[in-house]
């Protein structure tokens, strides 16, 4: 006799139990849940239009196996021919797959109320792969984003894929957005991507931030942006090529960031209203022209001894002491040294540095002269806080005979770092010197391990203040206490750390 079975009454919603979840619950999730299950809850579909931001990224739903094979791969490991091979065939499978799923899930949260949906959304962050049906979808949800959801900000970055052939470009589906949408972008960010033409109908843009450009660029497509973009503020050049050496800026933006870049030459021809400026890249001189309005500047250089020639060391510092003396309003630098050149000299100042108050020195090699360090502290009589970070370096120390006078007192600076401190004879000379002519100085801060945290490109903290003191040798600490005591008034606080 056969067994009866008990079967349960199907759903007056065909099952659909995402669908009877509370919109409480469904609220609270990110967007990769409802992208997910999109295609599966009808209900669902309608409960991320109330987010103020999507972020659909491809990398978001890779297995952690293939982001280690990647690095792996960047590493000419594994050695062996047969097994990288079989790892680049992995590689390629799982982007392949991850793709079609990713197609999938946005496809469907597109489709999930038949294309109906009128969202409210501000920003759209979107990260994939080069397929053609990528490349398909990305046009698709960036013309509904754009013209139907009201996005203002927009990023849309494709990643490169681990085969050896490079897919082209993406071309940003101009064409399929409406004046209104165009008109409505204040933020866009392209990664490996083409600029849109005729970029004077993006006449709301603020912010353009590019990325990963090719070497087959024109430099006139970079100046094409400076000149359309009329309300342009803000402009990021993040490791983008280009077919000329020479990049001249002429534009009223207010911010400019130009980080791992190929540009030989960066001309700062006429910016009037530059106040944040950022040169993180190699082996680039930078020919200041007209900036009466800049306040913050990072300028760090990172030059391979095989990489470049340079100019002779004198030529570095006039460049910076030109770019100093025409920018009247400075009132925060950070300069860092990253490679093995010493690219600044101890000459003065050509004018005073009026309004500086805050002052970053940033991987300084400890062989090297630090003497030009006093000359910014002269010329700058309104600094507040010098930090200054000493790398270590295994080579020998250079010889420099420069006798300091301490003659000119400072007025107003109160605090001063000194990382990586080691006692040696031209720091203890540095130490002496600022101790003795820093009439305001109520805080000294001497650390001999310790680095530099950076809070985006123009703010930093010191990282080492909180660990527990080391040991620092009777000897020495007796050695630094009688200079610090030999100062023009006692110290409100001192660490060694």
């Amino acid at each position: 006799m056969p067994r009866l079975r008990r079967v349960r009454p199907r759903r007056a919603c065909d099952e659909d139990c995402l669908s009877a979840l509370p919109d409480g619950l469904m609220s609270r999730l990110d967007t990769r849940s409802p992208l997910s299950t999109a295609v599966h809850a009808r209900r669902w579909a309608r409960v991320p239009r109330k987010l103020p931001a999507y972020n659909f990224r491809v990398s978001d739903i890779l297995p952690p196996e293939y982001d280690r094979t990647v690095a792996l791969r960047r590493r000419n490991l594994p050695r062996d021919a047969a097994l990288a091979s079989v790892l680049d065939g992995l590689m390629a499978s799982c982007e392949v797959s991850t793709m079609r799923a990713f197609v999938d899930g946005i496809t469907g949260f597109l489709d999930a109320d038949g294309g109906a949906a009128r969202r409210c959304v501000k920003t759209l962050r979107l990260e994939f792969f080069q397929t053609h049906d990528g490349g398909r979808m990305a046009d698709r949800l960036i013309a509904d984003a754009v013209d139907g959801w009201g996005v203002q900000d927009l990023e849309v970055v494709v990643r490169p894929a681990s085969t050896q052939a490079p897919a082209p470009q993406y071309s940003f589906p101009h064409g399929r957005l409406k004046d209104g949408g165009r008109s409505r972008l204040r933020s866009l960010t392209l990664g490996n991507c083409t600029v849109p033409p005729r970029l004077h109908r993006y006449d709301a843009l603020t912010t353009l931030v590019l990325r990963d450009m090719p070497a087959s660029t024109p430099v006139a497509l970079y100046e094409r942006v400076l000149s359309e973009c009329k309300r342009l503020q803000v402009l990021h050049l993040t490791s983008c090529c280009c077919a000329e050496d020479r990049l001249v800026v002429c534009s009223q933006i207010r911010e400019l960031v130009v980080d791992a870049c190929s540009f030989m030459v960066i001309e700062l021809r006429d910016l009037p209203m530059l106040a944040r400026l950022a040169c993180l890249t190699n082996a680039v001189e930078l020919v200041f022209g007209s900036v009466p309005c800049l306040t913050h500047t990072n300028l760090s250089f990172s030059v391979e001894e095989d990489a470049l020639v340079l100019p002779p060391k004198r030529h570095h510092h006039d460049q910076l002491n030109h770019f100093l003396g025409t920018s009247p309003t400075m009132a925060n630098l950070v300069i860092r040294f990253t490679g093995p050149k010493r690219w600044i000299g101890s000459k003065e100042l050509h004018k005073p540095l009026l309004h500086l108050k805050r002052l970053l020195i940033a991987d300084l090699p400890s062989n090297w002269d630090v003497s030009w360090t006093r000359n910014f502290l002269m010329d700058a009589p309104s600094l507040e806080l010098l930090h200054i970070h000493l790398a270590h370096s295994q080579e020998a120390s250079e010889s420099f005979g420069i006798i300091w006078s301490t003659t000119k007192l400072h007025p107003h600076i109160k605090e001063l770092v000194l990382i990586g401190f080691t006692l040696t004879g031209r720091q203890m000379e540095l130490l002496k010197y600022l101790v003795s002519t820093c009439t305001s100085l109520r805080r000294l801060v001497l650390l001999k391990d310790g680095h530099v945290r950076y809070n985006g490109l123009w703010d930093w903290d010191i990282v080492g203040l909180a660990q527990q003191e080391c040991q620092w040798r009777d000897h020495d600490k007796r050695t630094v206490t009688r200079m610090i005591k030999s100062g023009p008034r006692p110290l409100a606080q001192v660490i060694l750390a």
